[in-house]
């Protein structure tokens, strides 16, 4: 997650000094405080502060701590990849332990907040709609299974249609719109008209473009990296199934306590 904030938040000169050094040695901030990586990094360490909440961390010590969290996960993996050279044995053994990353990497994305929010307007929502395309239609299309089976009306949708959005009442209907990107034109399209016709609109997406997100009322996040593959497979699939469980796992509590209240 840190390496991907350092390649999306806008830098000034100094901020840039101190994230190449963290990159070029990246062990660094397991055992020194702010003044002591400011002082290695020719910079104040005011600058260390702001950097750390550019990144969205509340200072140093919170930004030192998540990525001591991510160095000695990165570390453990480095033994649990697959090459073109892997056996079968390796990948049945390996592959459970990507899994597992990929699953910590996106909790580590989760606001809460964001969760809650969303929650609420599902609730409130006579029909909930997903828009997505290629890999990840198949797992809106199951989120819908799940959710009908809840008794809540959702249907996907892989393009949108104009003519149907102008047919619905705009606080009726909640839309969810799902892109690993940010930037997939068809998905940043449907957002925006359906913002345009003040529907109100979820986004599903990774942190590397905020295009997406910057249309949309609330996002959640996924995590959208390679992970150790030896080809250039993506297993965002299993980020956004993971979120888009939290959302109908949480729905199932709610409706069950409803029902006996």
């Amino acid at each position: 997650m840190i390496k991907e904030l350092f390649e999306t938040i806008t830098l000034t000169p100094q901020e840039k000094n101190v994230v190449q050094y963290i990159q070029e040695h990246p062990e660094c901030l397991l055992n020194i405080n702010a003044k002591e990586l400011a002082k290695l990094t020719y910079v104040s360490s005011p600058t260390i502060i702001r950097l750390s909440k550019k990144l969205g961390f509340t200072g140093y010590h919170d930004f030192q701590l998540t990525y001591v969290q991510e160095y000695m996960l990165h570390q453990k993996n480095l033994s649990s990849r697959l090459t073109k050279e892997s056996s079968i044995d390796d990948v049945i053994q390996i592959l459970p332990q990507i899994y597992d990353q990929v699953f910590h990497e996106t909790k580590n994305m989760i606001q809460k907040e964001a969760f809650v929010r969303t929650i609420n307007y599902m609730l409130q929502a006579k029909q909930i709609d997903f828009y997505a395309n290629d890999n990840n239609y198949s797992e809106v299309q199951s989120a819908c299974l799940k959710l009908n089976t809840l008794g809540i009306r959702a249907q996907a949708f892989n393009t949108l249609s104009q003519h149907y959005v102008d047919t619905f009442q705009p606080q009726d209907v909640l839309s969810f719109v799902v892109s690993h990107s940010g930037k997939n034109q068809t998905m940043v399209d449907a957002a925006y008209y359906l913002r345009k016709k003040r529907s109100r609109v979820i986004a599903i997406t990774g942190i590397l473009d905020p295009t997406l997100e910057l249309i949309c009322n609330e996002s959640l996040y996924i995590d959208s990296s390679l992970h150790h593959l030896p080809i250039p497979v993506m297993l965002y699939g299993l980020s956004i199934h993971y979120i888009l469980d939290i959302l109908i796992s949480i729905l199932t509590i709610k409706k069950d306590k409803l029902e006996k209240a």
